[in-house]
């Protein structure tokens, strides 16, 4: 397997791989996030129905769609580099539907780390010499 093949199927399974650690390590250790700062983001009031229902929908639709381009990016589905620069789109309007959200440092470092490697595996996807072997044949 050339060099270039290797190093981008290792960016995909970095990036998936810390992405899923920073997700559940507040879930894992709580202790990470101080007492008095889940206290007060647990006082919040609870998000409206509408955005939860929204929210929702929109999880399923990208998580489906994240995990098939993972895996078209894994073996260069020519289908896979718009679908994933669609589903990652898709993704930013968590924030805004979700609103507040707390995150230890640690969780944060490893989320912006999958965020910076899924960066670069869309980018070498479309502009490196990677790029021909999404082409159709």
């Amino acid at each position: 397997m050339p060099a270039g093949v290797a190093l981008f199927r290792a960016l995909i399974l970095a990036s998936v791989v810390t992405g899923l650690a920073g997700s559940f390590l507040d879930l894992a250790h709580p202790g990470l996030i101080p007492s008095t700062l889940s206290a007060a983001f647990n006082a919040l009031p609870a998000t409206r129905q509408p955005a939860l229902v929204a929210t929702s929908i929109l999880f399923v639709v990208t998580f489906g769609g994240t995990i098939t381009a993972v895996i078209g990016l894994y073996y260069f589905q020519p289908w896979s580099r718009k679908l994933a620069f669609a589903m990652t789109l898709l993704g930013l309007l968590f924030d805004p539907l979700l609103g507040v959200s707390v995150r230890s440092g640690w969780a944060q470092l490893l989320v912006d780390f999958s965020t910076l490697l899924w960066g670069g595996v869309i980018g070498m996807s479309f502009f490196s010499s990677l790029s021909q072997r999404f082409e159709r044949t």
